[in-house]
């Protein structure tokens, strides 16, 4: 019998949440400046992946103890690596295309849950022949902070460390065992209301009812008694800063589904994609700092323009705010990489402005919203739902998570990558772009990657719901444009 291991229950809510029109992967893409030899993507691949970790040569197999990783008897890394060329002249557009297509389309189950592909020519932005290397990796392998960092651990850098918004520690509990702690009361707390409800109205289940008016109730009835997860927070001697946390996120949780726009529907099958060409960090660093602003806060304050730019000329002018899903990354960086990966991360909520128009004025309100939520412990508390959630029953997990996630437009990811220049197979990188997956109803995901002092900006959309994914990226970098002059 092949080799098996228990998966945790954070990375088993991952293969839960799959739905054919929000797959749980993650995608990201490499451009390179040249081409670099099919022989040592297949050996770089082998030696810095597969060899160094051993989930990627193992299956998803679900047993009566519920999800396992079990080895793969017949891997075959050539299962994995393919090799193609679009056709000429491709340039970065129909790169986009490409790898729009490839959000659309499930991985496999009976194999690993991942695969790397070599686009073999693409004409860059500046006219050069260049490649792309697009990798897909399924959440439950790893969160989004540790699939970059083993997409960059394929490269050759003076600088290979990449930093991320970590937990920081309160008091003599650092973060995880304040996870930990508050991860059980949540456990808890959803399982207990799980099971009464399911007592109660197993009749109607039985009789075909939907999960979902359950998964609902669970989810009132846990943030209707905070008082649980306080009594965890004081048997751990934490203070009531922490405690304060909880009424915030409560609130936060009982807000009603994500404001209605020209964006709101189901998802359908089809995916666009775009991102920005490298923009300059120095200039983005220079606006942050004329305004006592971190760079994040500048780039959130440009994506909120672009989506108010979007809303405006699709005719809806009354969303003041948008409301995404920020990954927080819980475990220092140094520790991040175990052989077996796997999430640990919170997703908080953050409520980004739409308004006013003055894009100086919506950076400070933006800053003021940012700072509120690097100085709580949300991220702690939201972790501890997210095992709470993960631990239920499987309809009622379900119908939570479609819950919480349709409370956000997407997922918005802020990457600070190397400040050097990479090399990948000995060819150069000119730019480095992900996506995370979208969940329940949600139409979109952002994401902010820095690299070798550049930045880009990319959208990941349902093509039903955002038709056109590039006017998104065109219009934040406009109000990025709009700072930088506001700011001169």
């Amino acid at each position: 019998m092949a080799e098996t291991r228990s998966m945790s229950a954070q990375d088993a809510l991952w293969l839960t949440m799959d739905r054919p029109n929000n797959l749980m992967v993650i995608d990201a893409v490499m451009i390179l400046r040249g081409r670099p030899a099919w022989d040592d993507v297949i050996a770089v691949v082998r030696e810095r992946v597969v060899n160094r970790f051993p989930v990627f040569a193992c299956r998803a197999m679900q047993g009566d103890g519920g999800w396992v990783w079990q080895q793969d008897p017949h891997f075959d890394i050539y299962r994995h690596l393919r090799r193609v060329e679009l056709p000429a002249p491709a340039d970065v557009e129909q790169l986009e295309e490409y790898v729009a297509q490839q959000r659309s389309r499930p991985i496999d189950r009976d194999r690993p849950l991942w695969d790397v592909t070599l686009v073999d020519s693409v004409r860059l932005t500046d006219g050069t022949e260049g490649s792309a290397l697009v990798a897909r990796f399924h959440h439950a392998i790893a969160d989004g902070v540790r699939m970059t960092q083993v997409m960059l651990s394929l490269c050759d850098t003076d600088d290979p460390g990449v930093s991320a918004m970590v937990g920081r520690a309160r008091g003599e509990h650092g973060v995880w065992s304040v996870a930990t702690g508050v991860a059980g009361a949540a456990a808890e707390a959803v399982v207990d209301s799980a099971r009464a409800i399911a007592k109660a109205t197993a009749s109607v289940l039985r009789e075909g009812t939907t999960a979902l008016e359950s998964g609902l109730e669970v989810g009132l009835q846990l943030v209707r008694q905070p008082g649980r997860l306080i009594d965890a927070f004081e048997s751990l001697g934490i203070d009531n800063r922490l405690a304060n946390t909880t009424g915030s996120v409560a609130k936060l949780a009982l807000r009603g589904t994500s404001v209605r726009t020209v964006w709101s529907g189901t998802p359908g099958m089809r995916k666009a994609v775009a991102w920005s060409p490298p923009l300059s960090l120095p200039e983005v660093k220079a606006i942050g700092r004329r305004h006592d602003a971190s760079v994040n806060d500048v780039l959130l304050t440009a994506v909120g323009g672009g989506l108010r730019r979007y809303l405006h000329a699709h005719g809806d002018e009354s969303v003041p705010e948008v409301e995404w899903m920020v990954p927080v990354n819980l475990v220092p960086i140094a520790e991040n990489l175990p052989e077996d990966l796997g999430n640990y991360f919170a997703l908080v909520m953050a409520v980004l402005p739409l308004e006013p128009a003055d894009p100086i004025a919506r950076l400070h309100a933006t800053r003021a919203r940012m700072d509120r939520i690097k100085n709580s412990d949300e991220p702690v508390l939201t972790f501890g739902i997210q095992r709470g959630i993960s631990a239920a029953p499987r309809q009622v997990s379900i119908a939570l998570t479609d819950f919480f996630a349709n409370k956000a437009v997407g997922v918005l990811t802020n990457v600070p990558g190397p400040r050097s220049t990479m090399t990948f197979a000995g060819t150069e990188v000119s730019q480095v772009v992900g996506f995370a997956p979208c969940s329940g109803d949600q139409p979109m995901t952002a994401t902010i990657f820095s690299y070798a002092d550049t930045i880009t900006i990319g959208y990941a959309v349902d093509a039903d719901l955002v038709p056109d994914a590039r006017e998104l990226v065109a219009g934040t970098v406009d109000e990025l444009r709009r700072l930088t002059e506001e700011t001169a």
